[in-house]
């Protein structure tokens, strides 16, 4: 996992999403419901490692938390392919 060296404990979004097989905008959205915590430092966004670490514990387990693979042909996070 590669953390941002001048915000100890934050994960860039693009690396989140590599890590968990989906896409940026996939992340963003999971910001915005709440289901992952971030930051926004100089117009781009970090996810907190913490919040992270606490997805991948039990976070994917909650309703509307799945994640779309990067192949999903509508890659609009609706859900219906969870």
């Amino acid at each position: 996992m590669t953390m941002n060296a001048e915000n100890p404990g934050l994960v860039p979004v693009e690396e989140v999403a590599k890590e968990l097989g989906t896409t940026p905008l996939n992340v963003m959205m999971h910001i915005k419901r709440k289901l992952l915590e971030a930051r926004e430092i100089e117009g781009q966004w970090f996810v907190t490692a913490e919040s992270l670490e606490n997805y991948r514990r039990d976070g994917e387990a909650r309703p509307g938390s799945a994640l779309c693979s990067q192949p999903c042909s509508s890659k609009s996070g609706c859900g219906s392919c969870g």
